[in-house]
């Protein structure tokens, strides 16, 4: 294959020196095209089966189980091993033209309308095309060619013009294989953090009385007491909610270092996420922001909107400011512990309400005058709430911990993907 363009990537495996050729994918393979000629009575049943298209977007390599029925037509292409599937259309750029590798050998499998196919005529490592198509030098390109505004689409004839860098076999090889342990390690962690999610879902549902019901399916033993059904609002003695605060209204500016502002976005179930919305405010912003009040350790952070739902506890006492969308309660000591009411409004009865209390389109958004109208039930011991508190803090800790690892080995891997293709 002759090329234009030779290049060399930053990291390789040792062993292998050559340059890196550059190849167009119209001259080293052919497109197809999806389903067409169809209507909504035609799917959901039938002998032949189609890959989704979130199938396509989801999975480096297409998932054989993902599929969804269709009558068999022989008119439809059907799709072989080692073809590669594309989107053609998506609400934002950077999801546009997303590719999968289709490594199954079943007939009668076709491909969604959505999306269009892509046979290589040259011979290519399937995990290696998978992962060098995937790669932000590449997704770099394919975002650049998408059109809309709207809705963004992109032309199967503009990709085919589009070049990949290619290596020997034997290196496309290793570096396949290399990308292929890592997302199955990957995958691994992946199924690990929903395993402890979804037993966090069953405890909590267990663990919390069901509507009409005053006492849990299950408990620690010892307790036997009913729970008292009370207005929320009589467990909180205040709350502290500065929405619409900004550093311009009080005549400042963030800073770069200082007192950490804690948003919506840096409150997720269970955890304060720190990296992802980075303002601090000095001294003077900090206490003319807070006005004497103080997020010490262990106070409970909710998000009112966008999303709406989100718990987390404050993490320790360097101090912080509560900034948009996020409001924080102190407690009636004597009625609740503050990590009891942080697993409390996580509970599916009392979300299920908050969400029923909530106003708004997709963005749904609850006020302090709507939560007023909260009821909850709460074990009347405080020792009952501690052990049911310090239960589910071991299980968030647990997903906390598979969840950075999973977006350290998704780091890792942009990382690589970064240095490992010219």
């Amino acid at each position: 294959m002759t090329a234009s363009e030779t290049k060399t990537p930053k990291r390789r495996f040792a062993g292998f020196t050559d340059d890196w050729e550059q190849w167009k994918l119209g001259k080293v393979g052919s497109t197809f095209t999806g389903l067409s000629g169809k209507t909504k009575e035609d799917f959901g049943h039938g002998d032949a089966k189609f890959v989704t298209y979130v199938n396509v977007f989801g999975n480096v390599i297409s998932n054989p189980e993902m599929l969804e029925s269709v009558e068999i037509d022989s008119k439809q292409n059907s799709v072989q091993y080692g073809d590669v599937f594309f989107t053609t259309s998506s609400e934002t750029p950077e999801e546009v033209g997303i590719s999968s590798v289709w490594l199954e050998n079943q007939e009668n499998v076709y491909l969604n309308s959505f999306c269009f196919g892509y046979r290589p005529t040259e011979k290519f490592d399937v995990y290696y095309l998978a992962s060098v198509l995937r790669s932000d030098s590449v997704r770099k390109k394919i975002v650049f060619l998408a059109q809309g505004i709207s809705r963004y689409n992109i032309s199967k004839t503009k990709v085919m013009e589009m070049t990949i860098p290619v290596p020997d076999l034997a290196e496309q090889e290793r570096v396949g294989q290399f990308f292929t342990t890592l997302d199955a390690t990957i995958t691994l962690h992946q199924r690990k953090l929903e395993k402890v999610k979804a037993l966090k879902v069953a405890y909590l549902a267990e663990m919390f009385p069901a509507e009409g019901e005053c006492k849990p399916k299950r408990r620690f033993a010892g307790f036997t007491d009913a729970w008292e059904q009370c207005r929320f609002y009589d467990n909180i003695e205040d709350i502290i909610d500065f929405r619409g605060r900004t550093p311009k209204k009080l005549g400042m500016d963030w800073s770069e270092s200082g007192y950490l502002a804690l948003s919506a976005l840096n409150v997720k179930q269970g955890y304060i996420d720190f990296n992802a919305d980075v303002h601090y405010g000095n001294q003077e912003l900090y206490d003319k922001w807070m006005a004497g009040k103080k997020l010490t350790e262990g106070k409970v952070l909710f998000t009112t909107e966008a999303p709406m739902g989100n718990v987390a506890q404050v993490p320790d006492n360097k101090g912080y400011i509560l900034s948009q969308r996020t409001i924080s309660f102190d407690i009636k000591p004597e009625k609740i512990t503050d990590d009891f009411l942080a697993i409390l409004l996580t509970s599916p009865l009392v979300f299920n309400e908050l969400t029923a209390l909530s106003s708004g389109g997709t963005a749904k958004g609850i006020s302090q005058k709507s939560m007023s109208h909260l009821s909850v039930k709460t074990p009347k011991d405080l020792k009952e709430q501690e052990k049911v508190a310090s239960f589910f803090q071991i299980l968030d800790r647990t997903i906390t911990f598979h969840q950075r690892k999973l977006e350290k080995l998704q780091n890792l891997k942009k990382a690589y993907l970064d240095e490992m293709f010219a």
